[in-house]
């Protein structure tokens, strides 16, 4: 025989009590506990999820002035991170841009992110923890980590054929 399924708590509160929809900040909270976004990243999703565009915009600000959101955060920290992971200035760049960040973002971003070091001199950190390759190699390395042509010439010694 079955016990008859108890309908409240012992508090008197129903057992399957349904929870009241979430705020646009809560969700907006959830959105960025998972990933850093931009504002208007934020703005997109909340649009995505069905709220009005003055919510979102007004959520957006309040996440702002909350210290949830930050573009210019946002910039510094992913810029540090690709640099720290052997990126140039150019793939540097190119990514903050592809997040919808201003010029002025960006190029603040990638200057913090040399940490007071030149360009030369982070892409011989590169060239070192790949165990200094050489010639077309060291080239193709540099090119594709996102330095300069003017930088991987500096580096390797080499000055750039046609001049």
């Amino acid at each position: 025989m079955t016990r008859p399924r108890r309908t409240r708590h012992r508090d008197g509160t129903p057992a399957k009590a349904r929870r009241p929809d979430p705020t646009p900040l809560d969700v907006a909270a959830r959105l960025l506990a998972h990933a850093a976004l931009t504002e208007a990243a934020l703005r997109d999703r909340l649009l995505a999820k069905g709220y009005q565009p003055e919510t979102a915009a007004r959520t957006v600000t309040r996440c702002r002035e909350l210290g949830y959101v930050s573009d210019e955060r946002l910039a510094i920290d992913r810029a540090r991170t690709l640099r720290t992971r052997g990126a140039g200035s150019l793939k540097i760049a190119a990514d903050l841009a592809a997040r919808g960040l201003s010029e002025g973002q960006v190029a603040t971003a990638v200057a913090a992110s040399r940490a007071g070091q030149s360009e030369e001199a982070w892409a011989r950190r590169v060239l070192a923890r790949a165990g200094q390759p050489t010639g077309p190699r060291a080239w193709r390395l540099l090119a594709g980590r996102g330095f300069s042509e003017d930088v991987v010439c500096d580096v390797l010694g080499e000055s750039i054929s046609g001049d």
